[in-house]
């Protein structure tokens, strides 16, 4: 299954970080196939498949400090990115209010945190 230009730019902002949780699950993102997406009428579930070899026993958490903005709109777009058994399991959209919108070409990708990057991942050493 194909990535969209979205979603890349979504990983590419949530792993933009040279923090040692960060590094590792950019490289299994790199190295990650799409299984599935579903969209849903406020959002969108896409889940990864990550070769075993990548796998860090223990690893577990998420990352929910990227958002989307559209321009002209007060609607907004929280990405949440699952880590579980792991591996990074699944990248999901949530909209703040409303339903999701029809594309996201106008979205503006943001930082919750203007000075500091927050992830809940654990056991990653």
């Amino acid at each position: 299954m194909e990535q969209s230009e979205f979603e890349r730019k979504v990983m590419e902002k949530i792993l933009n970080s040279p923090e040692k949780p960060y590094c590792i699950l950019k490289n299994q993102y790199l190295n990650a196939s799409i299984i599935s997406r579903k969209l849903t009428q406020v959002g969108f579930f896409t889940n990864f498949k990550v070769p075993n070899k990548l796998i860090v026993p223990g690893m577990k958490g998420l990352i929910m400090d990227v958002y989307a903005k559209f321009d002209g709109s007060d609607l907004t777009c929280l990405f949440i990115l699952f880590v579980r058994n792991g591996k990074i399991d699944f990248l999901e959209g949530v909209m703040s209010d409303g339903d999701r919108p029809p594309n996201y070409d106008k979205a503006i990708l943001c930082y919750a945190f203007k000075d500091r990057r927050q992830h809940e991942i654990e056991n990653y050493n």
